[in-house]
C-alpha cells in the first residue's frame, strides 16, 4: 500500500546500510589483498556482502515505487541507490578476479590502492550520513573522496608505468592493468556517490 506521509528515516536509514556495506567490503578487499590465504573464503564473504547490498537497493526501489510523498525527489533516491550498489559491484569484481587469476601474492601497487579504497568508502560514508540531517559538513568529505579519487588516478599511473617496465610475463601484465584499473574504477564510483549527494544538498538547501 502507499504510504502517503512516509518516516523520513526510511530512506536515509537504507543508505546509511548500503554505505556501511560498502566500507565493510572494502576492509575485506584490503585484507584479501595483504593475505592471500584462504582467498576463496574471503572473496565469498565479499561476494555475500555485495548480495546483501542488491537486498538493500531492492528494497529501496521497492519504497520509490509504494511511498507517495518522498524526502527528497525520486530520481535523486534511485540516482543514490544506483551509485552505491555501483561500488559493491567493483569491490566484489576485484575479489572475484583475484581468485579467478589464481594471484599468488600481493604487489605494492594493490596494496596501495587497497588502502585508498578503505580510506574512500570511509569518507564516502561519512558524506552518506550528513544526508538524514542535511548538513552542511558533507562538503568536507565530499572534497576528501575527490583528493582520494585523485590519489588513486596517480598510483594507477604510477603502478602500470612499473608494470610495463618490469614484468615480462604478458599474462601477468594484463592481469595486473585490469585489477589496478578496476581498483580505480571504486574509488571512480565513490566519487560518483558524493556527486550525488552534493546534488541534493544544493536542490534542497
Amino acid at each position: 500500500m502507499f504510504r502517503l506521509v512516509p518516516r523520513r528515516e526510511d530512506f536515509y536509514d537504507m543508505f546509511e546500510r548500503q554505505s556501511t556495506t560498502i566500507v565493510e567490503s572494502a576492509r575485506l578487499l584490503r585484507g584479501l589483498i595483504f593475505d592471500f590465504a584462504d582467498a576463496p573464503a574471503k572473496a565469498q564473504a565479499i561476494k555475500e556482502l555485495e548480495h546483501a547490498g542488491d537486498v538493500i537497493t531492492h528494497e529501496i526501489i521497492k519504497k520509490i515505487n509504494t511511498t507517495f510523498v518522498t524526502p527528497i525527489d525520486r530520481e535523486d533516491i534511485y540516482a543514490l541507490a544506483s551509485r552505491l550498489d555501483d561500488v559493491l559491484d567493483l569491490i566484489e569484481a576485484v575479489s572475484d578476479r583475484l581468485v579467478l587469476y589464481k594471484i599468488k601474492e600481493p604487489t605494492s601497487g594493490a596494496r596501495a590502492m587497497a588502502e585508498v579504497i578503505v580510506k574512500t568508502a570511509e569518507e564516502t560514508d561519512r558524506a552518506v550520513r550528513r544526508l538524514r540531517k542535511m548538513s552542511p559538513f558533507y562538503h568536507q568529505h565530499c572534497v576528501e573522496v575527490n583528493r582520494l579519487e585523485n590519489e588513486a588516478d596517480r598510483l594507477l599511473k604510477d603502478y602500470l608505468a612499473v608494470l610495463f617496465e618490469n614484468h615480462y610475463d604478458p599474462i601477468d601484465v594484463i592481469k595486473w592493468k585490469e585489477l589496478y584499473e578496476t581498483m580505480e574504477g571504486i574509488t571512480d564510483r565513490c566519487e560518483d556517490v558524493v556527486n550525488v549527494i552534493e546534488g541534493i544538498m544544493l536542490k534542497n538547501a
